[in-house]
């Protein structure tokens, strides 16, 4: 009887792409200077779900909620965004996180900069800056059965995701805007772009993220 291999799966949307999308926005919020770019995950969700909206004519869709994911298998090191309250993993506007969900894909374009807010919160993890794509049909049931390397749990709230969205659409339109008009898909190079205000005046957008080096 022949041997079945199992061919590993291709993630939605590839390296190149991704990595654009993820320094895009990481560029403008830098830019902007109105906000915290580690702490920015909505608007890091809703660049990506415009773009493979608009550029890919890709369903994609925001979700918020709980998520948790294994970076470091030796130290059982979980970043978790959420609260265990009494065995339950809930969220709110406080505990949260903020992902695409696209033709049964998790993607988390913000990621590659996890590491920054686990630091900020006091955890001294070395978390690498990787593309984080993954299959929903994988995620895991709850937090215990995250046992190993890139598993993962998410749960979206649905109420939550929504209020966030009208929040975002106030906040931070034009920044949208300006993402979205920066954008070409790989491997065009980028337009070249100024964004101003009333504080800064006008500059010139570089890219500025740090570089990706992996995948979960």
């Amino acid at each position: 009887m022949a041997l079945r291999l199992r061919m590993p799966r291709s993630p939605l949307l590839p390296l190149p792409d991704y990595q654009r999308i993820y320094q895009i926005t990481y560029s403008v919020l830098e830019a902007s200077e109105i906000a915290i770019t580690h702490r920015a995950c909505i608007f890091f969700a809703s660049v990506g779900a415009l773009i493979l909206r608009d550029q890919y004519s890709l369903p994609a869709t925001i979700s918020a909620g709980c998520m948790a994911l294994m970076v470091d298998e030796q130290k059982a090191n979980v970043v978790v965004y959420g609260r265990d309250e009494g065995g339950v993993f809930v969220n709110d506007t406080e505990a949260f996180h903020a992902w695409v969900e696209c033709e049964g894909w998790l993607i988390d374009f913000m990621s590659p900069i996890m590491g920054v807010a686990m630091r900020e919160d006091g955890r001294d993890w070395k978390v690498p800056r990787r593309m984080l794509q993954k299959r929903l049909s994988d995620r895991k049931g709850s937090l215990s059965e995250i046992q190993h390397l890139g598993d993962f749990y998410v749960d979206h709230d649905r109420s939550l995701t929504e209020s966030l969205i009208d929040s975002q659409n106030i906040q931070f339109s034009d920044l949208l805007n300006v993402c979205q008009a920066w954008f070409r898909r790989p491997p065009k190079p980028l337009k070249e772009l100024v964004m101003g205000d009333s504080h800064a005046g006008t500059r010139k957008l570089v890219l500025r993220a740090p570089s990706i080096d992996g995948v979960w």
